[in-house]
């Protein structure tokens, strides 16, 4: 029995993108071991995955609220990174879209008997990976496509499936909720990126749009907090003016807190709008369809997987040059296509 472990370090929208590696891998060696190591900001992204055998987490140090426990969280890992190599894989496949130098020093200690991953020419690091892709392979793909070539190294080739993330059951309530009009529409109003930001404002009439032309119920989704916060900004004063301007009992308040409230309740609505971002490919893992806003980010790699969707990016590459006209547009086509 092959005993497999996926290494991702990276954000949420990047595990999610990954996602289908676990599925395909356990079709192909169904007998397969297949474990996970990412970090505790991204895990729940894999919480529920009927494919894997065991999600191993660890903390970043960047993630740490209190300083002085910094010397307790590199004990902790190492000692996973040990226990890891207790294990004894046989593979493990640094996932990622390009070469991953930093997660070398992971292998070391855990020392599985192969390594795949993109690897990087005259890089010392490269040597760790003897099942190796050059990087520059995977210029011009998607960040899934890029991540599912590296399974040709298992023998495993074509199209990579769809991205998919496992929501908790609804609750009933919820759903009988949104059941009672004929469109629900999330609509998600935070983003960590200036550039990815549409203006409170647009939001108003958009939603406003949605409410008296589209007979839709909205769930208003944000990351609560203060904008001020230098680390974690939230949209609290946002969600706020938003809520109040509109004064409607049909759009309904949804700050989600952590990433297991975010993946329940972008279960409810019947499609999303959002910028480019962690929010939008957990909505793609649900199967939603996708209105979605970039700013300066690379579409051609980021884009929605697997989902219907509507993509809208300004020349200036600032979502704030996006009009409320054009996304009632994006989202008509966006409706018309998934009726």
């Amino acid at each position: 029995m092959k005993k497999i472990l996926i290494i991702r370090r990276d954000n949420i929208g990047d595990l999610v993108c990954t996602t289908p590696l676990f599925e395909t891998i356990k079709a192909r060696y169904p007998d397969a071991s297949i474990h996970a190591l990412v970090n505790s900001y991204n895990f729940a992204v894999l919480e529920g995955n009927p494919h894997i055998s065991e999600i191993h987490v660890y903390e970043k140090l960047k993630h740490r609220k209190n300083l002085f426990r910094i010397p307790l969280a590199i004990l902790k890992r190492l000692w996973l990174l040990l226990t890891l190599r207790r294990m004894n894989f046989d593979y493990a496949i640094v996932a990622g879209a390009g070469f991953q130098p930093r997660v070398i020093n992971y292998l070391r200690w855990i020392r599985p008997v192969h390594v795949i991953g993109h690897i990087a020419p005259n890089h010392p690091a490269s040597r760790m990976i003897d099942q190796g892709i050059p990087a520059d392979q995977a210029q011009g793909l998607h960040q899934v496509e890029a991540v599912f070539n590296l399974l040709t190294r298992l023998g495993i080739h074509g199209p990579p499936g769809k991205v998919k993330v496992y929501a908790n059951k609804r609750n009933p309530e919820d759903s009988q909720k949104n059941s009672q009009r004929q469109l629900c529409v999330g609509v998600h109003i935070s983003s960590r990126k200036p550039s990815q930001r549409w203006s409170t404002e647009n939001f108003i009439e958009f939603i406003r749009y949605l409410r008296e032309r589209q007979d839709a119920s909205v769930i208003l989704f944000w990351s609560p907090g203060a904008a001020e916060n230098s680390k974690h900004p939230g949209d609290d004063s946002k969600a706020a003016t938003i809520l109040s301007q509109l004064n409607d009992p049909s759009v309904l308040p949804a700050p989600t807190s952590t990433l297991r409230d975010l993946i329940d309740q972008m279960a409810v609505p019947d499609l999303l709008v959002c910028s480019d971002g962690g929010a939008m490919h957990i909505a793609a893992g649900l199967a939603k369809p996708i209105l979605c806003f970039f700013g300066d980010s690379d579409a051609a790699h980021w884009h929605p997987w697997g989902v219907p969707y509507e993509l809208l990016q300004p020349a200036s590459r600032m979502v704030s040059d996006i009009s409320v006209s054009q996304a009632i547009t994006g989202f008509e086509k966006l409706v018309a296509r998934v009726k």
